[in-house]
């Protein structure tokens, strides 16, 4: 029917806020961990001629065991995913709570109320974690007795006291001391070649001087403390040049020293190193420095910065886990949600959690509305999932006048705006159901207080005290 009426206050667009397209187009596009092709690009390749559609392939000339020449892999090496072998899953040493970032989640909760959109608990879930500074992360170490370790200048955790402060040593000199350069005796002796970094083109020493490792040390903390200290040292180059050599010499006649900032009589003045600077921290400014905790909570965006190893590997794989199947931090966001306003509810005892601004009501018998907004609901009730044309198009008389389209386009919108109908992402129309009998109100109540009570346990942990600044 053209010139179908659609309904005022329509769903806003979400993707002016910053969350991507995942979420403006609704359920329809899911957020994927992964690569991998989709339903429609599966359809256009063809079908494949093993399956339907195809003739059957037969047997391999010369028998099963002869490897494929275009690096393909056989059926049987194929399910455990697309083209790819799905990595084993690493031992986790810690466990990752994943919830909203304040200023994120009140931005989104402004535009789930505005728009009146009903929508599945799991899609907000999956849009949160869909990037990593929509995110507050808690990670509690597995092991019952074990505590991590905080950076105080930037929250990020570690596993060890040791770890912690090499990280803030190697980031954050400059909050703890002031560095000044002193003239000292050049090293005597015969140097051939000395060692310089690729990445950074510093030259860092002789191998056959005594300050070679501390130095190698000294730098890798300082440029690449997430990359194993091993692997740096291999990608060390050699340099034989005379006159790259010499400067180095030359260099040497200047080293730098490490004064402490707001020093303290009995401190010392200055610290010859960087190995110094670490006892210095450790021994007077531990409190301003590191911090040892039961759990750690962090930005999501600090999740890239997060040194190799262990730890950071257990927190990656569980923000994947969670993006393919987000059950634990739909839970955790639940009381969130109701503190914020928004009612729960599923669609059955056991059916899919929905989430939205407006609390759902539902009819009985008594409920009066005026003809339009009955008629409205009689199509509903017999077709769920109209969008509002095809809706119009049910409802409308032929030939209906101007007066006849706008009462519909301010019955459907009251009826979204009261609860009574529910408009997803999509844009599909549902009427909640009808009370019939005390029976089917238990059912329905009992469908909200399911959805209300299934997050309780994580109210205190998604809203709670930090146990980090």
């Amino acid at each position: 029917m053209p010139n179908d009426p659609e309904p005022e206050n329509p769903p806003l667009d979400l993707s002016s806020l910053g969350f991507g397209p995942a979420w403006a187009n609704g359920p329809a596009e899911t957020v994927r961990a992964g690569g991998g092709r989709g339903p429609r690009e599966d359809r256009e390749r063809g079908p494949r001629r093993d399956g339907p559609g195809g003739p059957p392939r037969g047997p391999r000339r010369g028998g099963d065991e002869r490897p494929r020449r275009d690096g393909r892999r056989d059926e049987g090496e194929r399910g455990r995913g697309r083209g790819f072998e799905r990595p084993e899953p690493p031992r986790p040493v810690v466990t990752c709570e994943f919830y909203p970032d304040d200023a994120k989640f009140e931005a989104l909760g402004k535009a789930m109320r505005d728009s009146q959109v009903t929508y599945e608990l799991f899609d907000v879930a999956k849009l949160i974690l869909d990037k990593e500074d929509r995110l507050s992360v808690v990670a509690k170490p597995v092991a019952a007795d074990a505590r991590l370790w905080q950076s105080v200048p930037d929250a990020l955790p570690f596993l060890s006291e040791a770890e912690a402060v090499s990280h803030v040593a190697s980031r954050h000199l400059a909050t703890f001391f002031d560095t000044v350069e002193v003239e000292v005796e050049a090293p005597k002796g015969v140097f051939q070649m000395v060692g310089r970094c690729p990445r950074t083109g510093e030259v860092l020493g002789a191998p056959n001087h005594h300050d070679w490792t501390r130095r190698l040390r000294e730098h890798h903390a300082r440029h690449f403390a997430g990359m194993p200290f091993d692997r740096f040292k291999s990608s060390v180059e050699m340099v034989r040049e005379p006159e790259v050599v010499a400067a180095w010499v030359a260099s040497l006649s200047k080293q730098l020293r490490y004064a402490p900032k707001d020093r303290k009589e009995g401190e010392p003045e200055q610290l010859e190193s960087l190995d110094a600077a670490k006892a210095f921290l450790l021994a007077h400014r531990r409190e301003a420095a590191v911090r040892e905790l039961p759990w750690v909570r962090f930005p999501g965006r600090l999740l890239p910065e997060l040194p190799a190893g262990p730890l950071r590997e257990s927190a990656l794989w569980i923000l994947e886990e969670q993006r393919h199947f987000p059950l634990a931090t739909a839970n955790g966001i639940r009381g969130r949600l109701r503190k914020e306003g928004f009612h729960l509810y599923r669609r059955g005892s056991k059916g899919i959690t929905y989430v939205c601004g407006v609390r759902r009501r539902c009819r009985d018998e008594r409920t009066a509305f005026s003809d339009t907004m009955a008629r409205i609901l009689a199509e509903l009730d017999a077709r769920p999932g109209m969008n509002a044309g095809q809706l119009a198009a049910k409802a409308l008389p032929e030939g209906a006048d101007d007066a006849a389209r706008k009462a519909f386009a301010e019955g459907l919108v009251f009826l979204v705006g009261q609860g009574y109908v529910a408009k997803l992402p999509n844009g599909a129309l549902h009427a909640q159901p009808v009370i019939r009998n005390a029976a089917e109100a238990k059912a329905a109540e009992a469908e909200e207080s399911s959805a209300e009570q299934s997050g309780a346990e994580s109210d205190e942990a998604a809203g709670g005290g930090e146990a980090s600044a």
